[in-house]
Protein backbone atom coordinates (compact mmCIF):
# COMPACT_ATOMS: atom_id res chain seq x y z
CA UNK A 1 0.00 0.00 0.00
CA UNK A 2 1.68 3.72 -0.81
CA UNK A 3 2.41 5.25 2.06
CA UNK A 4 3.31 1.95 4.21
CA UNK A 5 6.84 1.11 5.12
CA UNK A 6 7.63 -2.81 4.36
CA UNK A 7 10.09 -3.92 7.38
CA UNK A 8 13.29 -5.61 6.78
CA UNK A 9 14.71 -8.35 8.23
CA UNK A 10 17.60 -6.54 9.58
CA UNK A 11 14.72 -3.23 10.95
CA UNK A 12 13.01 -6.05 13.01
CA UNK A 13 16.66 -7.58 14.47
CA UNK A 14 17.88 -4.31 15.33
CA UNK A 15 14.27 -3.16 17.31
CA UNK A 16 14.44 -6.29 18.54
CA UNK A 17 17.97 -6.25 20.48
CA UNK A 18 16.89 -2.80 21.25
CA UNK A 19 13.93 -3.82 23.31
CA UNK A 20 16.04 -6.71 24.98
CA UNK A 21 18.85 -3.53 26.01
CA UNK A 22 15.85 -1.43 27.56
CA UNK A 23 14.20 -4.91 29.19
CA UNK A 24 17.80 -5.54 30.82
CA UNK A 25 18.55 -2.49 32.02
CA UNK A 26 15.15 -2.26 33.34
CA UNK A 27 15.36 -5.62 35.08
CA UNK A 28 18.81 -4.46 36.72
CA UNK A 29 17.62 -1.41 38.08
CA UNK A 30 14.72 -3.30 39.68
CA UNK A 31 17.40 -5.76 41.44
CA UNK A 32 19.42 -2.66 43.00
CA UNK A 33 16.11 -1.33 43.85
CA UNK A 34 15.05 -4.24 45.28
CA UNK A 35 18.08 -4.67 47.56
CA UNK A 36 18.35 -1.53 48.62
CA UNK A 37 14.57 -1.82 50.24
CA UNK A 38 16.39 -4.92 51.74
CA UNK A 39 19.07 -2.60 53.04
CA UNK A 40 18.20 -3.37 57.22
CA UNK A 41 18.44 -7.53 56.52
CA UNK A 42 21.60 -7.13 54.25
CA UNK A 43 23.12 -4.74 57.52
CA UNK A 44 21.37 -7.70 59.93
CA UNK A 45 23.17 -10.52 57.72
CA UNK A 46 26.77 -8.90 57.83
CA UNK A 47 27.14 -7.72 61.42
CA UNK A 48 25.95 -11.68 62.23
CA UNK A 49 28.64 -12.60 60.11
CA UNK A 50 31.14 -9.98 62.18
CA UNK A 51 30.52 -11.38 64.45
CA UNK A 52 30.85 -15.40 63.78
CA UNK A 53 33.88 -14.30 61.60
CA UNK A 54 35.04 -12.57 64.43
CA UNK A 55 34.61 -15.20 67.34
CA UNK A 56 35.96 -18.04 64.45
CA UNK A 57 39.07 -16.09 64.09
CA UNK A 58 39.61 -15.26 68.16
CA UNK A 59 38.95 -18.68 69.40
CA UNK A 60 41.37 -19.54 66.38
CA UNK A 61 44.02 -17.64 67.62
CA UNK A 62 43.51 -18.48 71.31
CA UNK A 63 43.81 -22.03 70.86
CA UNK A 64 46.89 -22.60 68.98
CA UNK A 65 49.44 -23.59 70.57
CA UNK A 66 52.39 -21.21 71.44
CA UNK A 67 55.84 -21.68 69.84
CA UNK A 68 59.75 -20.80 71.39
CA UNK A 69 61.79 -18.99 68.31
CA UNK A 70 65.24 -17.88 69.43
CA UNK A 71 67.28 -15.87 66.73
CA UNK A 72 70.75 -14.70 66.32
CA UNK A 73 71.47 -12.79 63.69
CA UNK A 74 75.40 -12.51 62.03
CA UNK A 75 77.45 -11.48 59.61
CA UNK A 76 79.83 -13.67 57.06
CA UNK A 77 83.06 -11.82 56.80
CA UNK A 78 85.44 -14.11 54.46
CA UNK A 79 86.49 -13.24 51.15
CA UNK A 80 84.29 -14.44 48.32
CA UNK A 81 80.90 -14.51 49.71
CA UNK A 82 79.63 -12.37 47.63
CA UNK A 83 80.49 -15.35 44.72
CA UNK A 84 79.12 -17.70 46.85
CA UNK A 85 82.72 -19.44 47.95
CA UNK A 86 84.91 -20.08 50.61
CA UNK A 87 87.97 -17.97 50.71
CA UNK A 88 89.63 -21.33 48.53
CA UNK A 89 87.33 -20.70 45.89
CA UNK A 90 84.96 -24.03 47.34
CA UNK A 91 81.10 -23.33 46.76
CA UNK A 92 79.45 -21.63 49.57
CA UNK A 93 75.89 -22.75 50.91
CA UNK A 94 73.60 -21.10 53.73
CA UNK A 95 72.89 -25.02 54.32
CA UNK A 96 76.18 -25.50 55.14
CA UNK A 97 75.69 -23.84 58.55
CA UNK A 98 72.83 -26.65 58.97
CA UNK A 99 74.87 -29.61 57.83
CA UNK A 100 74.09 -33.12 59.48
CA UNK A 101 77.81 -33.03 61.19
CA UNK A 102 77.89 -29.59 62.50
CA UNK A 103 73.92 -30.07 64.31
CA UNK A 104 75.22 -33.73 65.45
CA UNK A 105 78.31 -32.75 67.38
CA UNK A 106 76.09 -29.55 68.89
CA UNK A 107 73.17 -31.89 69.54
CA UNK A 108 75.53 -34.10 71.54
CA UNK A 109 77.68 -31.31 73.50
CA UNK A 110 74.92 -29.90 74.85
CA UNK A 111 73.33 -33.43 75.50
CA UNK A 112 69.74 -32.46 74.01
CA UNK A 113 68.16 -36.03 73.56
CA UNK A 114 66.93 -35.63 76.63
CA UNK A 115 64.88 -32.55 75.10
CA UNK A 116 64.02 -33.88 71.68
CA UNK A 117 65.23 -36.45 68.72
CA UNK A 118 67.77 -35.21 66.52
CA UNK A 119 65.50 -35.43 63.50
CA UNK A 120 63.48 -32.55 65.26
CA UNK A 121 66.51 -30.85 66.45
CA UNK A 122 67.25 -30.70 62.73
CA UNK A 123 64.06 -29.84 61.25
CA UNK A 124 63.28 -27.05 64.17
CA UNK A 125 66.72 -25.15 62.40
CA UNK A 126 66.48 -22.82 59.70
CA UNK A 127 68.91 -20.34 58.17
CA UNK A 128 67.62 -17.24 55.91
CA UNK A 129 69.56 -14.19 54.07
CA UNK A 130 68.14 -10.82 56.26
CA UNK A 131 68.67 -7.22 55.06
CA UNK A 132 65.97 -5.04 55.41
CA UNK A 133 67.85 -1.39 54.41
CA UNK A 134 68.54 -2.72 51.56
CA UNK A 135 64.70 -3.65 50.51
CA UNK A 136 63.90 -0.24 52.14
CA UNK A 137 66.56 1.30 49.49
CA UNK A 138 64.76 -0.67 46.08
CA UNK A 139 61.59 0.42 47.59
CA UNK A 140 62.45 4.02 47.63
CA UNK A 141 64.27 4.30 44.43
CA UNK A 142 61.49 2.66 42.94
CA UNK A 143 58.95 5.02 43.21
CA UNK A 144 61.54 7.89 42.23
CA UNK A 145 61.99 5.80 38.87
CA UNK A 146 58.54 5.57 38.02
CA UNK A 147 57.95 8.90 37.68
CA UNK A 148 56.61 9.93 33.96
CA UNK A 149 58.40 13.37 33.78
CA UNK A 150 62.62 12.37 34.67
CA UNK A 151 64.70 13.27 31.47
CA UNK A 152 67.66 10.90 30.10
CA UNK A 153 69.98 12.12 32.15
CA UNK A 154 68.61 12.59 35.86
CA UNK A 155 67.32 9.12 34.98
CA UNK A 156 70.70 7.72 34.51
CA UNK A 157 72.15 9.46 37.19
CA UNK A 158 69.14 7.90 39.89
CA UNK A 159 70.02 4.74 38.48
CA UNK A 160 74.01 4.82 39.02
CA UNK A 161 73.09 6.06 42.62
CA UNK A 162 71.07 3.40 43.32
CA UNK A 163 73.87 1.01 42.05
CA UNK A 164 76.58 2.42 44.18
CA UNK A 165 74.32 3.12 47.34
CA UNK A 166 72.69 -0.69 46.93
CA UNK A 167 76.55 -2.25 46.31
CA UNK A 168 77.68 -0.57 49.69
CA UNK A 169 74.47 -2.15 51.60
CA UNK A 170 75.20 -5.86 49.62
CA UNK A 171 76.37 -6.99 53.46
CA UNK A 172 76.19 -10.66 53.66
CA UNK A 173 73.59 -10.88 57.17
CA UNK A 174 71.73 -13.98 57.63
CA UNK A 175 69.29 -15.02 60.61
CA UNK A 176 69.80 -18.29 62.44
CA UNK A 177 66.24 -19.47 64.04
CA UNK A 178 65.03 -22.21 66.41
CA UNK A 179 61.69 -22.70 66.60
CA UNK A 180 59.82 -25.12 69.53
CA UNK A 181 56.23 -26.05 69.02
CA UNK A 182 56.14 -28.22 71.86
CA UNK A 183 55.34 -26.43 75.09
CA UNK A 184 56.66 -29.46 76.95
CA UNK A 185 59.97 -29.55 75.75
CA UNK A 186 60.65 -25.69 75.41
CA UNK A 187 64.42 -25.48 76.39
CA UNK A 188 65.85 -22.52 78.79
CA UNK A 189 66.73 -19.62 77.33
CA UNK A 190 70.31 -19.68 78.18
CA UNK A 191 70.59 -23.04 76.85
CA UNK A 192 69.11 -21.84 73.30
CA UNK A 193 71.75 -19.03 73.37
CA UNK A 194 74.25 -21.36 73.75
CA UNK A 195 72.99 -24.38 71.31
CA UNK A 196 72.82 -21.28 68.58
CA UNK A 197 76.25 -19.66 69.54
CA UNK A 198 77.81 -23.15 69.51
CA UNK A 199 76.04 -23.85 65.69
CA UNK A 200 77.91 -21.02 64.46
CA UNK A 201 81.19 -21.91 65.81
CA UNK A 202 81.20 -25.26 65.05
CA UNK A 203 80.65 -24.97 61.05
CA UNK A 204 83.22 -22.23 61.47
CA UNK A 205 85.50 -24.99 62.94
CA UNK A 206 84.05 -27.28 60.07
CA UNK A 207 84.30 -25.32 57.41
CA UNK A 208 88.21 -24.54 58.22
CA UNK A 209 89.08 -27.91 59.16
CA UNK A 210 87.19 -30.11 56.44
CA UNK A 211 86.31 -27.87 53.76
CA UNK A 212 89.58 -25.84 53.71
CA UNK A 213 88.09 -22.51 53.99
CA UNK A 214 91.50 -20.79 55.00
CA UNK A 215 93.31 -22.65 52.82
CA UNK A 216 94.30 -22.60 48.73
CA UNK A 217 93.03 -25.69 47.04
CA UNK A 218 96.68 -26.71 46.10
CA UNK A 219 97.69 -30.40 46.62
CA UNK A 220 101.45 -30.41 48.00
CA UNK A 221 104.11 -33.19 48.49
CA UNK A 222 103.85 -34.39 51.94
CA UNK A 223 106.57 -36.19 53.69
CA UNK A 224 104.14 -39.24 54.03
CA UNK A 225 104.66 -40.32 50.64
CA UNK A 226 108.15 -41.45 51.65
CA UNK A 227 109.80 -43.42 54.58
CA UNK A 228 112.98 -44.14 55.98
CA UNK A 229 112.39 -47.74 56.13
CA UNK A 230 111.09 -48.06 52.44
CA UNK A 231 114.49 -46.38 51.39
CA UNK A 232 116.62 -48.65 53.24
CA UNK A 233 115.16 -51.98 51.70
CA UNK A 234 114.93 -50.82 48.04
CA UNK A 235 117.92 -51.33 46.21
CA UNK A 236 119.85 -48.93 45.60
CA UNK A 237 118.97 -47.43 42.24
CA UNK A 238 115.62 -47.73 43.14
CA UNK A 239 115.92 -46.23 46.01
CA UNK A 240 117.94 -43.39 44.50
CA UNK A 241 115.69 -42.46 41.89
CA UNK A 242 112.99 -42.31 44.42
CA UNK A 243 114.20 -39.72 46.41
CA UNK A 244 115.03 -37.55 42.90
CA UNK A 245 111.14 -37.84 41.64
CA UNK A 246 110.54 -36.64 44.84
CA UNK A 247 112.54 -33.77 44.79
CA UNK A 248 111.51 -33.11 41.39
CA UNK A 249 107.73 -33.08 42.78
CA UNK A 250 108.13 -30.47 45.53
CA UNK A 251 110.46 -28.13 43.15
CA UNK A 252 107.34 -27.94 41.64
CA UNK A 253 105.32 -27.61 44.18
CA UNK A 254 107.14 -24.80 45.59
CA UNK A 255 107.29 -22.93 41.73
CA UNK A 256 103.26 -23.47 42.10
CA UNK A 257 103.29 -22.05 45.68
CA UNK A 258 105.52 -18.67 44.00
CA UNK A 259 102.92 -17.88 42.28
CA UNK A 260 100.48 -16.88 45.41
CA UNK A 261 100.59 -13.40 46.57
CA UNK A 262 102.74 -12.54 49.04
CA UNK A 263 104.76 -16.08 48.88
CA UNK A 264 107.94 -14.78 47.72
CA UNK A 265 108.91 -12.51 51.24
CA UNK A 266 106.98 -14.66 52.96
CA UNK A 267 109.41 -16.82 55.74
CA UNK A 268 108.95 -18.99 58.70
CA UNK A 269 111.07 -19.89 61.60
CA UNK A 270 113.94 -17.95 63.84
CA UNK A 271 116.32 -17.88 60.63
CA UNK A 272 113.13 -16.83 58.11
CA UNK A 273 113.34 -19.33 55.59
CA UNK A 274 111.79 -18.45 52.49
CA UNK A 275 110.82 -20.60 49.01
CA UNK A 276 113.86 -19.52 47.13
CA UNK A 277 115.53 -21.01 50.29
CA UNK A 278 113.92 -24.18 49.85
CA UNK A 279 114.34 -24.12 46.08
CA UNK A 280 118.06 -23.61 46.34
CA UNK A 281 118.46 -26.55 48.82
CA UNK A 282 116.58 -29.09 47.00
CA UNK A 283 118.64 -27.88 43.50
CA UNK A 284 121.72 -29.00 45.54
CA UNK A 285 120.57 -31.98 46.70
CA UNK A 286 120.05 -33.01 43.14
CA UNK A 287 123.50 -31.54 41.90
CA UNK A 288 126.20 -32.22 44.62
CA UNK A 289 124.02 -35.37 46.64
CA UNK A 290 121.91 -37.49 43.93
CA UNK A 291 123.88 -36.78 40.72
CA UNK A 292 126.76 -37.90 42.51
CA UNK A 293 125.42 -41.04 44.04
CA UNK A 294 123.98 -42.38 40.77
CA UNK A 295 127.92 -42.07 39.23
CA UNK A 296 128.94 -43.99 42.00
CA UNK A 297 126.26 -47.03 41.42
CA UNK A 298 127.69 -46.98 37.58
CA UNK A 299 131.07 -46.66 38.31
CA UNK A 300 130.66 -49.62 41.13
CA UNK A 301 127.66 -51.09 39.50
CA UNK A 302 126.71 -52.27 43.07
CA UNK A 303 122.90 -53.38 43.37
CA UNK A 304 121.19 -55.80 46.37
CA UNK A 305 118.47 -56.79 43.64
CA UNK A 306 120.41 -56.50 39.88
CA UNK A 307 117.26 -58.10 38.60
CA UNK A 308 114.73 -56.14 39.78
CA UNK A 309 116.54 -53.03 39.33
CA UNK A 310 117.09 -54.14 35.39
CA UNK A 311 113.53 -54.73 35.56
CA UNK A 312 112.29 -51.51 37.38
CA UNK A 313 114.75 -49.69 34.16
CA UNK A 314 112.41 -51.42 31.56
CA UNK A 315 109.29 -51.14 32.90
CA UNK A 316 110.22 -47.03 33.59
CA UNK A 317 111.41 -47.14 29.74
CA UNK A 318 108.40 -48.57 28.77
CA UNK A 319 105.80 -46.15 30.53
CA UNK A 320 107.76 -43.10 29.29
CA UNK A 321 107.46 -44.47 26.19
CA UNK A 322 103.50 -44.31 26.31
CA UNK A 323 103.94 -41.01 27.74
CA UNK A 324 105.79 -39.76 24.58
CA UNK A 325 103.53 -41.40 21.90
CA UNK A 326 100.66 -39.82 23.85
CA UNK A 327 102.04 -36.54 23.45
CA UNK A 328 103.26 -36.86 19.97
CA UNK A 329 99.93 -38.00 19.63
CA UNK A 330 98.15 -34.62 21.00
CA UNK A 331 100.61 -32.19 19.41
CA UNK A 332 99.52 -33.63 15.84
CA UNK A 333 95.83 -33.70 17.09
CA UNK A 334 96.10 -29.78 18.09
CA UNK A 335 98.02 -29.36 14.93
CA UNK A 336 95.24 -30.91 12.75
CA UNK A 337 92.87 -28.61 14.28
CA UNK A 338 94.81 -25.44 14.07
CA UNK A 339 95.50 -25.89 10.47
CA UNK A 340 91.73 -27.04 9.53
CA UNK A 341 90.38 -23.94 11.33
CA UNK A 342 92.41 -21.63 9.52
CA UNK A 343 91.08 -23.26 6.36
CA UNK A 344 87.84 -22.90 6.94
CA UNK A 345 88.42 -19.72 8.20
CA UNK A 346 90.01 -18.06 5.37
CA UNK A 347 87.85 -15.25 4.50
CA UNK A 348 85.49 -15.46 6.60
CA UNK A 349 85.06 -12.46 8.59
CA UNK A 350 87.35 -11.22 6.89
CA UNK A 351 87.96 -7.49 5.38
CA UNK A 352 87.31 -7.24 1.70
CA UNK A 353 90.88 -7.98 -0.16
CA UNK A 354 92.23 -10.44 2.87
CA UNK A 355 92.38 -14.17 2.29
CA UNK A 356 92.54 -15.37 -1.51
CA UNK A 357 89.23 -17.28 -1.23
CA UNK A 358 87.58 -13.85 0.05
CA UNK A 359 89.28 -12.57 -3.40
CA UNK A 360 87.66 -15.08 -5.20
CA UNK A 361 84.24 -14.33 -4.11
CA UNK A 362 83.61 -11.00 -5.42
CA UNK A 363 82.28 -8.10 -3.02
CA UNK A 364 80.94 -8.72 0.05
CA UNK A 365 77.58 -10.07 0.79
CA UNK A 366 75.41 -7.16 2.18
CA UNK A 367 74.80 -7.61 6.03
CA UNK A 368 71.09 -7.44 7.47
CA UNK A 369 72.19 -4.10 8.92
CA UNK A 370 72.49 -2.28 5.41
CA UNK A 371 68.73 -2.51 5.16
CA UNK A 372 67.62 -0.79 8.37
CA UNK A 373 68.12 2.85 8.32
CA UNK A 374 70.17 4.07 11.48
CA UNK A 375 68.41 5.98 13.92
CA UNK A 376 71.61 6.99 15.30
CA UNK A 377 74.11 8.62 12.73
CA UNK A 378 77.14 7.64 14.38
CA UNK A 379 75.70 3.93 14.66
CA UNK A 380 75.32 2.58 10.67
CA UNK A 381 76.07 -0.31 9.24
CA UNK A 382 79.73 0.02 9.21
CA UNK A 383 80.01 0.80 12.59
CA UNK A 384 77.65 -2.37 13.79
CA UNK A 385 79.58 -4.43 11.05
CA UNK A 386 83.00 -3.65 13.02
CA UNK A 387 81.38 -4.36 16.16
CA UNK A 388 80.81 -8.09 14.72
CA UNK A 389 84.08 -8.21 12.73
CA UNK A 390 85.75 -7.09 16.29
CA UNK A 391 83.87 -9.78 18.27
CA UNK A 392 84.94 -12.52 15.19
CA UNK A 393 88.76 -11.42 15.37
CA UNK A 394 88.75 -11.38 19.24
CA UNK A 395 87.18 -14.91 19.25
CA UNK A 396 89.40 -16.33 16.51
CA UNK A 397 92.63 -15.18 18.24
CA UNK A 398 91.75 -16.64 21.76
CA UNK A 399 90.93 -19.93 19.83
CA UNK A 400 94.19 -19.86 18.12
CA UNK A 401 96.19 -18.74 20.96
CA UNK A 402 94.77 -21.86 22.68
CA UNK A 403 95.65 -24.28 20.51
CA UNK A 404 99.04 -22.60 20.23
CA UNK A 405 99.78 -22.90 23.81
CA UNK A 406 98.51 -26.82 23.72
CA UNK A 407 101.15 -27.39 21.10
CA UNK A 408 103.58 -25.90 22.84
CA UNK A 409 102.90 -27.69 26.32
CA UNK A 410 102.54 -30.90 24.60
CA UNK A 411 106.04 -30.49 22.58
CA UNK A 412 108.11 -29.61 25.80
CA UNK A 413 106.29 -32.24 27.45
CA UNK A 414 107.61 -34.94 24.60
CA UNK A 415 111.08 -33.11 25.25
CA UNK A 416 111.16 -33.80 28.92
CA UNK A 417 109.99 -37.61 28.23
CA UNK A 418 112.98 -38.21 25.96
CA UNK A 419 115.46 -36.58 28.16
CA UNK A 420 113.90 -39.12 30.83
CA UNK A 421 113.79 -41.74 28.41
CA UNK A 422 117.53 -40.99 27.90
CA UNK A 423 118.22 -41.10 31.12
CA UNK A 424 117.01 -44.43 31.86
CA UNK A 425 118.47 -46.40 29.42
CA UNK A 426 122.21 -44.96 29.85
CA UNK A 427 121.60 -46.19 33.67
CA UNK A 428 120.02 -49.71 32.36
CA UNK A 429 123.06 -49.80 29.69
CA UNK A 430 125.30 -49.56 32.20
CA UNK A 431 123.79 -51.75 34.83
CA UNK A 432 123.09 -54.49 32.26
CA UNK A 433 126.70 -54.65 31.40
CA UNK A 434 128.38 -55.60 35.30
CA UNK A 435 128.40 -59.23 35.21
CA UNK A 436 126.70 -59.94 39.07
CA UNK A 437 127.13 -63.87 38.20
CA UNK A 438 130.29 -63.92 37.33
CA UNK A 439 132.15 -66.51 39.02
CA UNK A 440 135.48 -65.02 39.91
CA UNK A 441 136.68 -63.60 43.40
CA UNK A 442 136.95 -60.48 43.80
CA UNK A 443 140.18 -58.94 44.92
CA UNK A 444 140.41 -57.51 48.26
CA UNK A 445 141.08 -53.64 46.90
CA UNK A 446 137.42 -54.53 44.61
CA UNK A 447 135.86 -55.93 47.68
CA UNK A 448 137.08 -52.61 50.04
CA UNK A 449 136.24 -50.33 47.29
CA UNK A 450 132.44 -52.18 46.94
CA UNK A 451 131.97 -51.59 50.65
CA UNK A 452 133.29 -48.45 50.73
CA UNK A 453 130.56 -47.50 47.99
CA UNK A 454 127.83 -49.29 49.77
CA UNK A 455 128.33 -47.32 53.27
CA UNK A 456 128.88 -44.18 50.35
CA UNK A 457 125.49 -44.39 48.76
CA UNK A 458 123.45 -45.46 52.53
CA UNK A 459 124.80 -42.22 54.22
CA UNK A 460 123.94 -40.26 51.07
CA UNK A 461 120.78 -41.18 50.98
CA UNK A 462 120.34 -40.40 55.00
CA UNK A 463 121.22 -37.33 54.35
CA UNK A 464 118.99 -36.69 51.46
CA UNK A 465 116.28 -38.10 52.86
CA UNK A 466 116.88 -35.74 55.84
CA UNK A 467 116.87 -32.46 54.45
CA UNK A 468 114.06 -33.71 51.75
CA UNK A 469 111.76 -34.23 54.87
CA UNK A 470 112.68 -30.98 56.24
CA UNK A 471 112.59 -29.19 53.43
CA UNK A 472 108.84 -30.40 52.38
CA UNK A 473 107.92 -29.47 56.50
CA UNK A 474 108.88 -26.22 55.81
CA UNK A 475 106.83 -26.19 52.22
CA UNK A 476 103.91 -26.78 53.76
CA UNK A 477 104.22 -24.28 56.64
CA UNK A 478 104.95 -21.45 54.43
CA UNK A 479 101.86 -22.63 52.47
CA UNK A 480 99.88 -22.45 55.86
CA UNK A 481 100.99 -19.26 56.49
CA UNK A 482 100.51 -17.70 53.14
CA UNK A 483 96.89 -19.44 53.13
CA UNK A 484 96.08 -17.73 57.08
CA UNK A 485 97.80 -14.60 55.58
CA UNK A 486 95.96 -13.89 52.37
CA UNK A 487 92.49 -15.47 53.03
CA UNK A 488 91.86 -14.87 56.45
CA UNK A 489 94.10 -12.99 58.28
CA UNK A 490 91.83 -13.11 61.52
CA UNK A 491 90.73 -16.55 60.92
CA UNK A 492 87.28 -15.07 61.69
CA UNK A 493 84.53 -16.39 59.43
CA UNK A 494 81.68 -14.85 60.96
CA UNK A 495 80.82 -11.71 63.52
CA UNK A 496 77.72 -11.95 65.42
CA UNK A 497 75.96 -8.46 65.09
CA UNK A 498 73.02 -8.98 67.69
CA UNK A 499 72.39 -10.93 70.85
CA UNK A 500 70.23 -13.78 70.76
CA UNK A 501 66.52 -13.08 70.66
CA UNK A 502 64.18 -15.39 72.10
CA UNK A 503 60.47 -14.51 72.01
CA UNK A 504 57.01 -16.91 72.75
CA UNK A 505 54.65 -16.37 69.78
CA UNK A 506 52.00 -18.15 67.89
CA UNK A 507 52.38 -19.60 64.93
CA UNK A 508 49.35 -17.69 63.30
CA UNK A 509 49.81 -14.28 64.18
CA UNK A 510 46.80 -10.98 64.77
CA UNK A 511 48.43 -9.68 61.49
CA UNK A 512 47.79 -12.76 59.37
CA UNK A 513 44.70 -13.28 61.19
CA UNK A 514 43.09 -10.08 60.65
CA UNK A 515 44.26 -10.38 56.89
CA UNK A 516 42.64 -13.68 57.01
CA UNK A 517 39.37 -12.30 58.84
CA UNK A 518 39.24 -9.94 56.16
CA UNK A 519 39.08 -12.23 53.18
CA UNK A 520 35.94 -14.50 54.92
CA UNK A 521 34.16 -11.10 55.33
CA UNK A 522 34.30 -10.32 51.76
CA UNK A 523 33.53 -13.85 50.94
CA UNK A 524 30.51 -13.58 53.45
CA UNK A 525 29.15 -10.22 51.57
CA UNK A 526 29.15 -11.78 48.62
CA UNK A 527 26.97 -14.92 49.39
CA UNK A 528 24.43 -12.65 51.51
CA UNK A 529 24.05 -10.83 48.49
CA UNK A 530 23.95 -13.21 45.89
CA UNK A 531 21.13 -15.02 48.03
CA UNK A 532 19.06 -11.88 48.27
CA UNK A 533 19.58 -11.89 44.85
CA UNK A 534 18.47 -15.50 44.05
CA UNK A 535 15.24 -15.10 46.94
CA UNK A 536 14.15 -11.95 44.77
CA UNK A 537 14.49 -13.92 41.17
CA UNK A 538 12.77 -16.78 42.43
CA UNK A 539 9.77 -14.29 44.17
CA UNK A 540 9.45 -12.01 40.70
CA UNK A 541 9.47 -15.76 38.75
CA UNK A 542 6.08 -17.38 41.01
Amino acid sequence: MPGTQQQTPEGKADRTALRSEQADEIGVRDLILALWRQRVRILIYSLAAVVVIGGVAGAAYLLQDKQKIARVEFKLLFEGIDKGQYPNGMKFSASDILSTPVLQKVYDENHLKKFMEFPDFKGSLSVYQTNARLSLLEHEYAQKLAETNLSFESRQRIEAEFLEKKKNLMVPVFSLAFVQENPGSFLPETMLAKVLNDILSTWASYAERVKGANQYQIELVSPNVIDKESIASEDYLIATDRLRLTVTRALKDIDRLSGLPGAKICCIGEKGISLSDLRYRLNDLNQFKLSPLFGLIRQVGVAKFPEFTLAYLQNRLFEIQLKMEEASADSAVYESSLDQYIRKSIGVGLPPGQGSAAAAQGPPARTPFENVPAMIPQFGSSFLDSLVQMAQENSDSMFRQDITKKMIDSGLEKINLEFEAKYYQELFDKINSFDFNRGEPKTDVEERFAEMATERIAKTQDQVFAGLVQSIDQMNAIYQKLSRDNLNPNQVLYTITAPVAVATERPLGLIKLAIYAMLALFVAEGIIVVGLLLKLGLRIKD
